[in-house]
């Protein structure tokens, strides 16, 4: 699941929830392909995908030595 942010307001209609501009919601692909498909009909734009940075392993970020 993705984390969207709201950029215009709008009721989901299977939820009846109203989501307002800056509101975080997580939502899967499907769902928010749904959503921005049914929501076209009113200009579109009204979730924009959080970037989220991927958990980096817990190894140490040490460089390799040179050999030689």
């Amino acid at each position: 699941m993705d984390k969207y942010k709201v950029l215009k307001v709008f009721v989901d209609v299977h939820t009846k929830e109203t989501y307002r501009v800056n509101q975080e919601i997580t939502l899967t692909k499907e769902r928010f392909e749904e959503v921005e498909k049914n929501l076209e009909v009113f200009g579109g734009g009204f979730l924009e995908l959080i970037k989220t940075e991927k958990q980096t392993d817990k190894k140490s970020a040490k460089t390799p030595k040179k050999k030689g």
